[in-house]
């Protein structure tokens, strides 16, 4: 049963209703039209410790972004970004509308960001008054990386910690062993730092619980997020009598699992205003944490911070991506305190766009991946090396699964021989790049028709 104060509460975040007057906001409406939305796709560049393995991880597609400038009658700019790469003409449904016909709009994030924008700079209001009601001033936020081998990983820990984040998440893949990198990030994580892990939503009860139970025997090991297929309820059941590790729903009906208790909270991925409010309304009336994850810089995690502060049960460290770049389009920085960051206070997003460096981002070059080979060698001395191309359709290191590559990305040719995949194997993978030698060049030239195994060094 839901109580009848926090339903109409919810229902009123829900209907996009905010806690300005209404008068004002009638008095506004068709006094502003969009005429112009300008797109610039950007190449930021990446932190120096990390940016050859999230390029041959990802490739251009999670580098590139595009920022929005959306532009109205009355003279004022509203500022959104999306994930690369651009698509011309996206938008031009919002072109001759009102911005404030959008309100609570659930279909485009990038151009939420743009209209709340516009809207609170148009009344001279922080776009979380559009929102709802305050809760918070300080946002807690999680940095974001990709699978490593395990000394790596332990590297991320020591960067972002630096930085003033108290969590990191990432996707734990086939390719690394989850318990090794966990011993490595537990030996040099701060006290209270923890680790978020995503697995990816495609295994079950019997091979994710013994690896949890490994992993529980870590301080530093904080939550899980999607540990099995999510139509498997009686699994979620089992799993949540018996791990202590809180667990996390992303990809499942969020109201399902929060209506029968198969989850700890959950994660709206990328989620446009209207529906996060929606998840927000759900939360509130299960009780229930929540946390948002979206791709961007500042403007991106501007919006998230004004979205968050009126969100009661978003407590959990929202993921951005914002530390992944050495520079931002805005004049303003959103630095790190204490794993969290400030609000912004200014009217709209309250961050404004810096025009020199937007054009210099646009007109960087883009780069280009150079020769390397997927090395993943097991303990048992069985290796395989295989061809990688992150900017091929589909392509993405966490869902090849040996043996087995050509079942979920064409293109790797035969099956090969190893375990069973899982998350605990013992084995670790790298990006082996001695371009020049005479062992790479061999290996390269073997590799042209698809993976190449051998056993303790013999072919």
């Amino acid at each position: 049963m839901i109580h009848r104060r926090r339903l109409l509460k919810t229902a009123a975040l829900g209907a996009g209703l905010a806690p300005f007057s209404l008068s004002l906001l009638s008095e506004a409406r068709g006094r502003m039209k969009i005429v112009e939305i300008e797109e610039h796709e950007v190449v930021a560049p990446y932190q120096d410790y990390n940016a050859e393995t999230l390029f041959r991880y990802h490739g251009l597609s999670l580098q590139r972004r595009v920022i929005y400038v959306v532009r109205t009658d009355t003279g004022l700019e509203g500022y959104g970004e999306s994930g690369g790469p651009l698509r011309k003409g996206r938008f031009k449904d919002y072109l001759g509308t009102d911005p404030f016909d959008w309100m609570a709009d659930t279909r485009n994030l990038p151009m939420n960001m743009a209209v709340y924008d516009l809207m609170g700079k148009f009344l001279g209001l922080p776009a979380w008054k559009l929102l709802g009601p305050k809760v918070r001033s300080w946002i807690p936020v999680a940095a974001w990386t990709v699978s490593r081998p395990p000394e790596e990983m332990a590297e991320e820990v020591l960067d972002v910690s630096r930085r003033g984040y108290h969590w990191l998440k990432y996707h734990v893949d086939v390719l690394q062993n989850a318990i090794d990198q966990t011993e490595a990030m537990q030996k040099v994580a701060p006290p209270g730092f923890k680790i978020h892990y995503d697995f990816n939503e495609d295994s079950n009860f019997e091979a994710v619980y013994p690896v949890l139970r490994e992993l529980e025997k870590f301080p530093v090991a904080g939550r899980i997020e999607d540990p099995i297929r999510s139509e498997d309820r009686g699994g979620y059941r089992l799993l949540r009598q018996k791990c202590s590790i809180p667990i996390l729903i992303h990809h499942g009906p969020h109201d399902v699992f929060m209506r029968e208790g198969l989850c700890d909270g959950f994660m709206g991925g990328h989620a446009a205003v209207g529906h996060a409010m929606k998840l927000s309304a759900m939360a509130e009336s299960t009780n229930t944490p929540f946390m948002l994850q979206q791709t961007g810089g500042t403007i991106n995690q501007a919006f998230l911070a004004h979205e968050v502060a009126v969100f009661p049960m978003a407590v959990l460290d929202h993921v951005n991506g914002c530390h992944l770049w050495k520079e931002q389009v805005t004049r303003e920085d959103m630095p790190v305190v204490g794993g969290s960051v400030a609000l912004p206070d200014g009217p709209g997003l309250g961050v404004s766009l810096d025009r020199e460096k937007l054009k210099r981002l646009a007109q960087a070059p883009r780069p280009r991946q150079t020769r390397f080979l997927v090395r993943t060698r097991y303990e048992d001395g069985l290796s395989i090396y295989f061809r990688f191309d992150p900017d091929l359709p589909g392509a993405n290191v966490r869902f090849l699964n040996p043996p087995g590559f050509g079942q979920r990305y064409s293109g790797f040719g035969p099956d090969v021989p190893g375990p069973v995949p899982g998350y605990a194997n013992p084995v670790v993978s790298d990006f082996w790049d001695e371009t020049g030698s005479a062992e790479f060049e061999s290996m390269w030239e073997r590799t042209a028709e698809g993976p190449v195994w051998e056993q303790s060094g013999k072919p």
